[in-house]
């Protein structure tokens, strides 16, 4: 199977973007991981997959912090259990740039456009007491490319303490005055008695266990609470949507780009760590598109079974939302491939998305990114289908279409009963794909199953799943919390 996105958008705007001409194909796998984190394999050895593969750029997203943490209160930092795995802020950002420059030198044939997979928050419910807990929403994550390195720095995520001194600072050091009996203890020597053979004499002894022991535990709970800074979201109540729309904001006011990661997918399980049960779980949660604003993408194609393409899914109402003027930007559905390494059956290019680039740089693939001039494809078997040229027509009119991610008019009132449709062209085969009529028109997918065809075109063989588009909801500023995004209704219709 070959799926194949195309992102057009067609409201009752004006152009958004200019044409194809003078840019350059760049087809990239986005969202990959390197031994610099959690994948198997360095910089060098992805390269040299990517070059092998004629994939021109890989963006790779590390994990920003991958770090669970909970701790029994009052003093959570001195009681704190911790699970972590390999990240890039802990080793350093400046590491990580300067890690990703060499392997660039190293092979410039293929693009490397550093990011990072940042999990805004997490919580837990239950407790260590009831021998039961479950951290909820650690696959919720978002990923981060164009920012500079004192901006990745200091994202504003969970676990990352860059909130100055609180209350909790205080309670994180308070078992540090243990340290002041602790040494009163030590240097005062206790006078007792002791028999020796017939003679009593009067002994001087430290008391050297409980002295140690008040030492030990202030010196631990320094330490542990060091450098005493607050946590921005600490994982202990349930925050709803607001982390994340705050680190969308924050990378988009420093002009950088936000996608949401694989949205549907579903990730949860449980460990027993002695007698506690640790569960954790994140559902699907491709409703959370339309209570979010100013985020650039989502992941749309990927190895996985998804349903927000589909009419009347989360892209109908969010495209709904734009044409409606609830959103002012558009947002883009990307293919997401999620590469650690060979476990599971993936591979480096299965899911591929293909930008149409001014130039070869990290620059010029973040501009394609923002204004959506790309298109994403699911391959298998080697087989690949490019997009060469599409049109649009709406009620049997065929307006000026400027490119991906370009805009045309179309009249709110024209109800002509001749079939919307998108049609592009693979060497000498025209593709038929559905399309959707109203007052916009969106990207559109299709099925291909390389040894069939003959078969392409057919009803059984199209998949809607289309460009989305994203910018206010309800206007600048509007708090994420507790919003219900309207709807919109399209008509579908099938090929001729």
């Amino acid at each position: 199977m070959i799926r194949l996105i195309v992102i057009a958008c067609v409201a009752a705007l004006t152009c958004v973007a200019g044409g194809a001409e003078g840019l350059e194909r760049l087809p990239a796998v986005l969202h990959v991981h390197s031994d610099l984190s959690t994948g198997d394999f360095s910089l060098e050895q992805l390269t040299a997959m990517a070059e092998k593969q004629g994939i021109g750029a890989l963006l790779l997203t590390e994990n920003y912090l991958a770090r669970v943490e909970y701790g029994l209160p009052p003093f959570r930092a001195l009681t704190r259990a911790v699970r972590e795995e390999r990240s890039v802020l802990g080793p350093g950002i400046d590491r990580y740039l300067a890690r990703v420059a060499q392997a660039g030198r190293a092979n410039p044939r293929v693009l490397i456009v550093p990011g990072v997979e940042a999990l805004p928050h997490y919580y837990w419910t239950g407790s260590p007491l009831a021998l039961d807990m479950t951290v909820h929403a650690t696959q919720k994550n978002l990923l981060v490319f164009g920012l500079p390195a004192a901006a990745l720095r200091a994202l504003p995520v969970t676990g990352n303490k860059i909130d100055g001194l609180g209350w909790s600072s205080v309670l994180d050091a308070l078992p540090a005055v243990l340290l002041v009996p602790g040494v009163y203890v030590l240097s005062r020597k206790r006078r007792g008695l002791r028999r020796v053979g017939r003679v009593v004499v009067v002994v001087s002894r430290r008391r050297w266990l409980v002295g140690s022991t008040l030492c030990a535990v202030a010196v631990v709970a320094l330490v542990r609470a060091w450098p005493f800074t607050v946590d921005p979201y600490p994982p202990y109540r349930e925050l709803g949507l607001v982390p994340h729309q705050d680190l969308i904001d924050y990378v988009d006011r420093l002009g950088g780009v936000t996608v949401w990661s694989f949205p549907e997918a579903r990730d949860a399980g449980e460990r027993w760590m002695g007698p506690i049960k640790v569960s954790w779980h994140t559902p699907p949660y491709a409703d959370d598109l339309l209570k979010t604003a100013r985020y650039t993408a989502f992941g749309a194609v990927y190895e996985d079974t998804t349903r927000i393409d589909r009419p009347g899914e989360s892209w109908d109402r969010l495209l709904g939302q734009f044409a409606a003027g609830d959103r002012s930007r558009p947002a883009w559905a990307v293919g997401e491939s999620g590469f650690h390494g060979f476990t599971a059956g993936k591979t480096l290019g299965k899911v591929r998305t293909v930008f149409l680039v001014e130039e070869r740089t990290e620059h010029g693939v973040l501009d394609a990114l923002k204004r959506g001039r790309f298109y994403a494809v699911e391959q298998e078997g080697g087989a690949e289908l490019t997009l060469a040229e599409f049109s649009a027509r709406a009620g049997g009119v065929a307006p000026q279409l400027h490119g991906l991610g370009g805009a045309v008019r179309v009249h709110a009132g024209d109800h002509r009963a001749g079939a919307g449709d998108l049609v592009e062209r693979d060497g000498e085969r025209a593709l038929a794909l559905l399309a959707r009529k109203g007052r916009d028109l969106a990207g559109m997918a299709v099925g291909h199953d390389a040894r069939h065809a003959g078969r392409v075109g057919e009803p059984a063989q199209v998949l809607a799943i289309g460009g989305l588009v994203d910018g206010q909801i309800g206007g600048e500023g509007q708090d994420v919390r507790g919003h219900h995004a309207g709807e919109s209704q399209h008509r579908r219709l099938l090929p001729a």
